[in-house]
C-alpha cells in the first residue's frame, strides 16, 4: 500500500522553498520559487532588457484590459490573446500578429510579467527584432536563445529584409524549437508573409508550436489609452 508523502519540514532560502517529505521509508525534497510582488518582477524585466515604456503602466497600475469606443466598452484583443496565453497555453509558444497600434507589444510585457510573478520562468530576454542582427553579431543571442526561460521578439518584420537577418530569424527559432524553450513573437506581418520574408521552415515549426492568434480589432488604441 503506498503512503501518501508528509510535509515533515519547510526552509527558506532566498527566494527558493525547500520542502522535505517522508512517504513510510522514503523521504524526498521538492524546491520551488517564492512568487514575486509585481515591483519586484517589474525591476526584473528592467535587467532582462524590457523596455521601460511598457513597465511603468504595469508599475504605475495603469494597464486598461478596456477601452471606450463610440461610447461602448471594449474588451482588448491583445490583452485577452496574451492573458489566455499565460494562463492555459504556455509554455507553448506564442505569434501575435495584427496592425499598428493594437496594443500587442504591451499585451505581451503583461503576460511575461505575470509569468515571471507566478514562477513559471525565471528569466528572460527582450530584443526588438531591429536589435537581433547587433546582438547576434556580438555573439550574445546564441547565449540568449539558449539559456532564457521566454524569449521575446517585438515587431519581427522591421528589420532590414536580407538573406542574413533571415538566417539569424531562422537561427532563434530553431534553436528555441529544438531545445523546446518557449518564444513570444509580435509581428504586423500576415503567416504568407512570414513565409515569404524568412523560409517556410520558420512558418512551420511556428505553426506546430505556438498558440497563433491574429488581432481582429480595427481600431488604433495610439491616442485612445
Amino acid at each position: 500500500m503506498n503512503t501518501a508523502p508528509k510535509l515533515v519540514n519547510r526552509l527558506v532560502s532566498g527566494d527558493i522553498v525547500y520542502e522535505f517529505y517522508e512517504a513510510g521509508k522514503r523521504s524526498f525534497v521538492k524546491t520551488r520559487l517564492l512568487p514575486l510582488k509585481t515591483p519586484q518582477a517589474v525591476e526584473k524585466l528592467k535587467g532582462f532588457g524590457f523596455p521601460e515604456k511598457y513597465l511603468l503602466p504595469i508599475e504605475q497600475k495603469r494597464i486598461k484590459r478596456t477601452v471606450t469606443v463610440n461610447g461602448s466598452e471594449v474588451e482588448i484583443e491583445s490583452y485577452q490573446i496574451a492573458k489566455k496565453w499565460a494562463k492555459e497555453k504556455f509554455p507553448m509558444s506564442l505569434l501575435l500578429l495584427g496592425s499598428v497600434g493594437t496594443g500587442k507589444t504591451q499585451a505581451v510585457v503583461v503576460a511575461a510579467c505575470h509569468l515571471l510573478r507566478v514562477r513559471k520562468i525565471s528569466s528572460a530576454k527582450f530584443y526588438s527584432a531591429m536589435e537581433l542582427r547587433t546582438a547576434f553579431d556580438r555573439g550574445e543571442l546564441q547565449q540568449e536563445i539558449k539559456e532564457a526561460d521566454l524569449l521575446v521578439i517585438d515587431d519581427l518584420g522591421r528589420e532590414y529584409k536580407s538573406d542574413y537577418n533571415a538566417y539569424i530569424v531562422e537561427t532563434v527559432i530553431t534553436t528555441r524549437y529544438d531545445l523546446q524553450k518557449p518564444v513570444c513573437i509580435t509581428a504586423n506581418l500576415t503567416f504568407e508573409d512570414i513565409a515569404r520574408r524568412y523560409t517556410p521552415r520558420v512558418l512551420d515549426r511556428l505553426k506546430e508550436w505556438a498558440y497563433r492568434k491574429v488581432v481582429k480589432q480595427n481600431f488604433s488604441l495610439r491616442g485612445i489609452l
